[in-house]
C-alpha cells in the first residue's frame, strides 16, 4: 500500500490527539483526585462506589439517630437527678415539719415551699427535647401532665423507638407512670406531694409521718426508672461507636476503589507529557519535507 505524506500527517495528528487526550485524564484525575471520571473507566468500581456511596446515607441516618437517643437519654438522665433533689428536699422538710415542737404557722411557710417544689416536678414531668416531650411514649408532642391534676393523669403507654441499623430499633422514652406512678394510685409522686402540702396545712403530724413512708416508694421508681434510662444510654453509645467503625470501613472501600494514586498518576502524566513532546519533535521533521525543500 502507498504511504503518501498526507496519510502520514494524518497519522500523526491522531497519535497526537490520542496524546492530549491521556494528558487530560490524568490533569483530570489529579485535580478531582478521583480515579474514576466516567463510568468507563471501570463499569465494576462505579458499581462499587455506588453501592459505598448508599451505605455510607444509611449509616448517616442511623447515627443522626443514635445522637438523638443519647440526645434524649442524657436529658432524660439529668431529668432523674433533678426528681431525686426534689424528693430529698421534700423528705428534709416533712421531717422537719413532722416535730411536735414545730408551731402551725412554720408549717404554713414550708407547704409553701413544697408547693414550689411539687411545681418543679409537673415541670420535670413535662420536660421535652428538641420539641419532643420525653415521658408521655409516643405522644411526644403532647405534654403528660397538668399542674391542677397531676396525680390523676394518664400518660401514653406507647414507645418511642429509633432506628440504628436496618433491622435494630432501640426504646428510648419512658412513660410518666414508671417514674411518677400510676395515676390515681395513692403511690403516684404528684399524689403523695399534694398529701403532704394539705397535713401541712392541716398541722397533721401523723399524716406527715406517713407520707415519708410513702417517699421510699417514690425514691425508688425514681432510682429504677434512672438505672433504665442509664442501660440505654450505654447501649447507644455502643450502637455510636460501632457506627462510626462501620463508617471508617465504607470510606476506606470507597477511597481505594475510587480514589487516585497520586504518585502514579504523577508518573503516568509524565509519560503522556514526553510521549507529546517526543511526537511534535518527529511531527515537526516530517512535515519539513515539502516540494520547496527538494527544490532548494
Amino acid at each position: 500500500m502507498r504511504v503518501t505524506s498526507m496519510m502520514q500527517n494524518l497519522q500523526l495528528l491522531n497519535n497526537l490527539r490520542q496524546t492530549n487526550a491521556e494528558i487530560l485524564k490524568w490533569q483530570d484525575k489529579l485535580a478531582t483526585g478521583q480515579r474514576i471520571q466516567r463510568p468507563a473507566d471501570d463499569p465494576v468500581g462505579v458499581n462499587y462506589l455506588m453501592r459505598y456511596e448508599t451505605e455510607i446515607g444509611r449509616s448517616e441516618v442511623f447515627l443522626e439517630n443514635a445522637r438523638t437517643g443519647l440526645g434524649m437519654l442524657r436529658a432524660m438522665d439529668s431529668l432523674m437527678q433533678q426528681a431525686s433533689d426534689v424528693l430529698k428536699r421534700v423528705k428534709v422538710l416533712v421531717q422537719q415539719a413532722a416535730n411536735d415542737t414545730v408551731a402551725p404557722e412554720d408549717r404554713q411557710i414550708i407547704a409553701a415551699e413544697v408547693r414550689q417544689l411539687r411545681e418543679q416536678m409537673v415541670m420535670i414531668g413535662n420536660s421535652s427535647f428538641n420539641g419532643r416531650y420525653l415521658f408521655n411514649g409516643q405522644k411526644m408532642d403532647q405534654p403528660p401532665y397538668t399542674s391542677a391534676n397531676a396525680a390523676n393523669e394518664a400518660t401514653d403507654d406507647g414507645v418511642f423507638y429509633l432506628n440504628v441499623s436496618p433491622s435494630i430499633q432501640v426504646p428510648v422514652s419512658l412513660q410518666g407512670e414508671l417514674i411518677f406512678g400510676e395515676a390515681g394510685d395513692p403511690e403516684n409522686t404528684f399524689k403523695i406531694l399534694d398529701d403532704i402540702i394539705d397535713h401541712l396545712m392541716n398541722n397533721n403530724v401523723d399524716g406527715l409521718r406517713l407520707a415519708l413512708d410513702r417517699m421510699v416508694v417514690a425514691e425508688e421508681r425514681i432510682y429504677a426508672a434512672w438505672a433504665e434510662i442509664g442501660a440505654r444510654t450505654n447501649r447507644f453509645e455502643l450502637v455510636e461507636n460501632r457506627i462510626r467503625d462501620e463508617q471508617v470501613s465504607l470510606y476506606r472501600l470507597k477511597s481505594e476503589t475510587g480514589d487516585v494514586d497520586m504518585a502514579d498518576a504523577i508518573i503516568r502524566l509524565k509519560l503522556e507529557e514526553n510521549t507529546l513532546q517526543a511526537a511534535l519533535a518527529t511531527g515537526a521533521r516530517i512535515m519539513q519535507v515539502s516540494l520547496i525543500d527538494f527544490l532548494r
